[in-house]
Parts: C-alpha cells; sequence; structure tokens
C-alpha cells in the first residue's frame, strides 16, 4: 500500500487529511513561551486571532527527524507497504531535510520524499493529484515522477496586506527587492524556484484581485484553481467570482492559510494557487 504524508503546511484540516487518508507531520509555532503542534492544538482560526492581539511575534520550527521516523515506521507495517512524502520547498522550511534524515535511518527503498518548490494550497494540489495517481493503480515510483513533473506546473500569487511579517520572519527572499517602495501599495508576490519573489505592486486590493485574475487567464487551461485566506474569509467570495469568469469550468478549492505560513504572510492577504494542465 502506498501511503501519502505531507506536512502541516499543506493547510489541509485534520477533517480534510482524515477524509483523505493523509498523514501531516505537523511544523511548530511559538508565541514567547507557549508552543504549539500547527493545526494540531492552534488552529487557524485562534491563529489570527492570537497574532493580532499578541505583543509577541511568533516564530515556526520544522519537525524533527524522530517525528518522521515515528511516522513513516507506523506506516511501514507491512512488507508491501511505501511512503511518498510530499513537503514545503526546501528554500522555505528546514522540514525535508529533517524527513531526509529520517529516510536516511530507514532506507530509501520504502520512503520516497518530494520537494514540492511550494506551499500552502500549491503543496496540497501537488498531495491531492498524488492521491490521484495512486487511485489509478500508479506505482511508488510513478507516484513520485508524475510529482516532479506536475510540480512546474504549479503556481502561486498571493495578494498581502503588508510585507511586515514576511520581514520579520526572514521569509522575504527575492521579495526583498519590494521593500522601501511600498508606501500606499500592496504587494503582489509570487513563488518562483522554491522561494517568494515579487510579481507586482498595486494600489488597491480590487487592483490586486483583477491583476491575479488576468494572471491566470494567461495561464489557462487549467486542472484546478485554489483560493485560501490569511484569516480574512470575507476576500475569498470576491476573488473566487472573478476567478470563475476567469477559467469558467475549473473546480475552485477553498481554504485558509495555517498557523505557519500566517506566521510569515501575516493577516488581511489573499492567495490563489493554480495548476496548468499538462
Amino acid at each position: 500500500m502506498i501511503h501519502v504524508v505531507t506536512d502541516s503546511t499543506s493547510d489541509l484540516t485534520p477533517a480534510q487529511a482524515g477524509g483523505l487518508g493523509v498523514t501531516v507531520v505537523p511544523l511548530i509555532v511559538r508565541f514567547g513561551e507557549d508552543q504549539f503542534r500547527d493545526g494540531v492544538d492552534l488552529d487557524s482560526e485562534a491563529f489570527y486571532r492570537r497574532l493580532t492581539s499578541s505583543k509577541v511575534h511568533p516564530t515556526t520550527s520544522q519537525p524533527s527527524p524522530e517525528e518522521f521516523s515515528a511516522v513513516y515506521r507506523s506506516l511501514l507495517r507491512g512488507p508491501d507497504d511505501s511512503v511518498v512524502s510530499i513537503h514545503i520547498s526546501s528554500h522555505l522550511s528546514g522540514t525535508l531535510q529533517s524527513a531526509h534524515l529520517a529516510v536516511q535511518e530507514l532506507g530509501p527503498a520504502r520512503v520516497h520524499l518530494v520537494d514540492s518548490g511550494s506551499v500552502t494550497a500549491g503543496l496540497q494540489m501537488l498531495v491531492r493529484s498524488a492521491l490521484d495517481d495512486v487511485a489509478e493503480g500508479c506505482d511508488a515510483g510513478e507516484v513520485v515522477e508524475r510529482a516532479l513533473a506536475r510540480k512546474e506546473r504549479i503556481g502561486i500569487y498571493v495578494l498581502l496586506d503588508t510585507l511586515t511579517y514576511l520581514l520579520r520572519g526572514g521569509r522575504i527572499g527575492r521579495a526583498q527587492a519590494m521593500v522601501g517602495g511600498l508606501l500606499n501599495v500592496k504587494p503582489v508576490l509570487t513563488v518562483r524556484d522554491g522561494e517568494v519573489a515579487p510579481q507586482a505592486r498595486v494600489r488597491s486590493r480590487r487592483q490586486g484581485f483583477d491583476l491575479i485574475a488576468d494572471l491566470i487567464r494567461k495561464r489557462l487551461p487549467l486542472r484546478r484553481l485554489a483560493v485560501f485566506d490569511t484569516g480574512a474569509p470575507e476576500l475569498v467570495g470576491e476573488m473566487r467570482g472573478l476567478l470563475e469568469d476567469a477559467a469558467p469550468g475549473v473546480d475552485i478549492l477553498l481554504g485558509q492559510v495555517g498557523p505557519v505560513v500566517g506566521t510569515y504572510a501575516g493577516p488581511g492577504g489573499l492567495g490563489v494557487a493554480y495548476l496548468a494542465a499538462g
């Protein structure tokens, strides 16, 4: 049996993960001395309430190799069991490195690692597509091969309310070039080569929505779309309507960016992910 594993930056809720049969390894979020497992001890709604009210800026950390090892061992019970483990971009987190250390101990023949080059909804799309491959009867090697090809067709556009949280968390990457020119404008970012990168500057949220919809039109035809908010669910409806016009007939997955990624994105933002047809 092929078991699919991911980490909590995929922003699958516990109910979604359980329904899909995916094992999620949580990252850690800390507010000072208070430590939480992402999505387990602290859900998205509670996180954004605390983020906007706390005087302490949260920090995050990756799972340990021992945590990955325990998960993999629990799944590799029979001789025919194998694991495909798909994770946040190695440029954004050391999570994949922890998984790699666990695999060195267990042996790479039964645990196959995939660097998604993405995060949140983009990572989740790769996980959901891998599950489709398993359902089609692919073996673990084929699932990995398809995931590696598919990741090149996944993209993310993010409209943030501010770059402050990315700066504080040190995950700003190539978007550093936007700092200093953002007075009264909002940043639109993307993930390129596994790193946060600048896409555009806009004067208003509506301009940002329109820009993202236009960018999505240029990526047609699409297999999947997703809209994830960062503690601002009221923004989702408007963006969803624009995407339905831009890419008619494409199912749109809705969700919320969880605590770990929300630590860097901050509140009041919106992200759109796509999987282009191959």
